[in-house]
């Protein structure tokens, strides 16, 4: 699998709300910058428990940009739906290979569309 594909996979993962997918992929440390607020991987995963999965979404426009040896980002644009709410965003999640797997250290979401 390619980096692109990897990275890509693990968002949309994550994408799916899954709580035990962010324990094993963010790093401890990781920090979730969203609207209003950043997050602590904690705080972000207290979040996640209190609020429905996406009913669908997708991701799209995806590019990696390496930043070193083991170290990448990912950017996109996010689009989704729960229930009648809609939420598109542009977003950036950073990774860096910890013991041959990458984690996730910073994710950002800058929403373009709310409703």
């Amino acid at each position: 699998m390619t980096p692109i594909e990897t990275l890509e996979c693990i968002e949309r993962r994550l994408a799916g709300g899954d709580v035990e997918i962010y324990r094993e992929v963010c790093d401890p440390g990781s920090h979730f910058i969203m609207p209003g607020m950043v997050a602590t991987l904690d705080e972000a995963i207290t979040g996640l428990e209190q609020t429905p999965p996406w009913d669908d979404y997708e991701l799209t426009r995806l590019r990696v940009i390496g930043l070193a040896e083991n170290a990448a980002a990912l950017s996109y644009h996010f689009s989704g739906t729960r229930g009648e709410q809609r939420y598109e965003a542009d977003m950036i999640s950073t990774y860096a290979r910890r013991g041959g797997q990458w984690k996730l250290f910073t994710h950002q979401q800058t929403p373009t569309a709310i409703s």
